[in-house]
């Protein structure tokens, strides 16, 4: 049987895969745009896994080309309104789950972790290292344990076994706190800012830190830049030269090379839109970036997110600025001249406290988050149930195929059987009505 026309896009030589991908689903790659609607978990399941994208200051990161989420917390319905001063009506998320899409199959997976198992958090940071995800800070729903609401501890977990372990590091510990960021640079776990309780700085001797309370709560913002030495298990606080960034709080944080970028965040009543640099072998910060910058620069905000999808350029998407608007901008930046461009956005909504991760070259990934004023007590929160990803560069011909074959599923399927086993099932867990996706 002759193999049909759309089957050679995955079988046979690139001359045909490439003139066959641009006819079918390739009108062009200036910037594409998919939101994957959601759908809910089998009426077999417990309450909670039907809403696992109802989900807001959880943590996802990238690993072996899936997208792994933990923690975070989900906003109930809720009839009669409340304040600042009130308990929220929201429920976290179970802390043994470890929910992981992999992009390839289009489909969510809920695994069970191990070990020794974090408390239910939201706020925390997380970012990887070899084969395990550091986990740390956040704020946490129980009031009865030792870390009272805000936490400094140090969790990791094994991404191919998810197998979780606290660790004890020597050293003065970060100030607990959430809303922090981190990154990894070589053997390094970074943590930078955060919003949590005072401390006894006299007991952190020869130390340089800045903590300014906030006007209502006894916490406060913090400009601490702590990291954890891997290999030597130890809090280390490093010196650094130039001018510091601001205490701040609900700020992003991303790595290129042997610099880190740290953008925005709150600090007091003032959600900024400062572009810092850390030259992570010097350490020495370039001051703020955005002030020189010669062009229209994003607006200030907290509750982004911030990802380099090349070695020279980073995306934000959304957040919430100082009049308490949630946004839907979207900006790249080229560090190389410091240059802002605002992208399209007609497919991606207003959304705040998301998180994203690169799972794949030029493609960034954006999950969760809330859709409307976090801090309006007065309404019900709406969360982002969709999974939106924008491509700022052509995926594997593969994938493309993948995806143009699942679109043309009803006049296809029939030919499906003459597909190597492997992409047999590719295609059937794709299409599968009772995945999660």
């Amino acid at each position: 049987m002759t193999t049909p026309v759309w089957l050679c896009s995955l079988t046979v030589s690139p001359p045909f895969i490439i003139v066959i991908i641009i006819i079918i689903v390739c009108p062009g790659h200036r910037i594409i745009s998919r939101v994957k609607h959601i759908k809910t978990m089998p009426r077999a399941e417990p309450v909670e896994y039907q809403f696992i994208h109802r989900r807001a200051g959880h943590v996802m990161v990238a690993f072996d080309k899936r997208l792994f989420v933990w923690g975070g917390y989900m906003e109930l319905p809720h009839s009669e309104s409340y304040t600042l001063m009130t308990p929220s009506k929201c429920l976290y998320h179970s802390a043994i789950d470890v929910f992981m899409y992999d992009p390839l199959l289009d489909t969510w997976t809920r695994r069970m972790s191990n070990g020794h198992i974090p408390l239910q958090l939201s706020g925390s940071c997380a970012a990887v290292h070899k084969q395990h995800m550091y986990l740390f800070g956040g704020w946490t729903s129980s009031t009865s344990d030792e870390y009272e609401n805000s936490s400094n501890s140090l969790w990791r977990l094994h991404l191919p076994t998810l197998t979780w372990e606290l660790l004890f590091p020597e050293g003065i510990p970060p100030f607990p706190c959430d809303k922090a960021a981190c990154w990894v640079f070589k053997n390094r776990f970074y943590v930078f800012g955060g919003f949590g309780p005072s401390r006894e700085l006299h007991t952190m001797s020869g130390i340089k830190v800045n903590f300014v309370r906030d006007s209502v709560f006894p916490s406060g913002w913090i400009d601490q830049l702590v990291y954890y030495d891997i290999e030597n298990n130890k809090w280390v606080w490093p010196e650094t030269r130039g001018p510091k960034p601001s205490p701040r709080a609900a700020h992003t944080a991303d790595i290129t090379g042997d610099k880190v970028y740290i953008f925005g965040g709150r600090f007091k009543e003032t959600r900024m839109n400062d572009l810092h640099c850390l030259d992570l072998t010097s350490l020495r910060w370039s001051g703020n970036l955005t002030e020189s910058a010669i062009q229209e620069t994003p607006e200030g905000r907290s509750w982004h997110t911030f990802n380099f999808i090349s070695e020279n350029k980073a995306v934000i998407y959304g957040g919430f600025n100082t009049t308490q608007q949630v946004l839907k901008d979207i900006w790249v930046l080229d560090v190389t001249n410091g240059k802002w461009q605002q992208s399209p956005s007609e497919q991606a909504g207003p959304v705040l406290w998301h998180t994203s991760a690169v799972g794949f070259p030029g493609e960034v990934t954006f999950y969760g988050g809330i859709k409307n004023n976090l801090l309006d007590y007065s309404q019900p929160k709406d969360h982002a149930e969709d999974l939106l990803v924008l491509r700022f560069s052509p995926p594997s011909l593969q994938r493309l195929a993948i995806e143009a074959v699942c679109k043309h599923e009803v006049k296809l399927r029939e030919q499906w059987h003459l597909l190597p086993h492997t992409l047999q099932h590719i295609l059937e867990v794709r299409t599968c009505s009772d995945r999660i996706s």
